[in-house]
């Protein structure tokens, strides 16, 4: 399989904002609708600006570990100039691969519109080191349809290749949905 390499660029972030975005993927309501609970420890991988970040930081509580982990240097500082709850903390990963993170120590992470940026079943197989037992990983994904948004069809991933890659780094789907007319979810527990 081809590797995807093709990045979002941090100039373009004003756009993970959008207004439509907010009407079609409400970012409270879609980490609750899929298991984000007070008192989780939460890690969100490609954390961008913060769309899924702050709110998780606000569901999780502020006794709660957050970890804003990107490889964007630029997006680390967008997200730094909201002023991120207390509760949150940035993480720097140069490869995208390695996330400094203590093994076993998250219980719900979220990966959003980043998989099909990266090898996936090397990026998987971190994500699952820092996830504890039971965990849960929320991967939301760009539809493999040609829409005028997003990547190129051919660096998406279908909600089939995303389980392939779970089952090969070790991670079980336990449910896959139509989120709307741009993307999907698939959900996965470490086990």
């Amino acid at each position: 399989m081809k590797m995807h390499r093709h990045r979002f660029e941090a100039k373009f972030h004003k756009r993970l904002e959008s207004a439509y975005r907010r009407r079609i993927l409400p970012p409270t309501a879609t980490l609750k609708k899929f298991g984000l609970k007070k008192g989780m420890n939460v890690a969100d991988i490609g954390a961008g600006s913060g769309y899924f970040l702050i709110p998780a930081a606000r569901v999780a509580g502020k006794d709660a570990k957050v970890y804003a982990v990107d490889a964007s240097k630029e997006m680390l500082a967008v997200l730094k100039g909201k002023r991120p709850p207390s509760n949150v903390e940035l993480v720097h990963t140069k490869d995208g691969y390695s996330f400094r993170i203590d093994s076993n120590t998250v219980d719900y992470v979220v990966a959003s519109a980043i998989l099909h940026e990266n090898e996936p079943v090397k990026f998987l197989k971190e994500i699952r080191r820092i996830m504890k037992a039971g965990a849960t990983l929320l991967i939301i994904e760009w539809r493999k349809e040609s829409l005028r948004y997003g990547p190129p069809t051919e660096e998406r991933l279908s909600p089939e290749e995303v389980k392939s890659f779970l089952a090969k780094s070790k991670l079980k789907a336990t449910k896959a949905a139509v989120l709307n007319s741009r993307y999907y979810a698939v959900v996965a527990k470490k086990v």
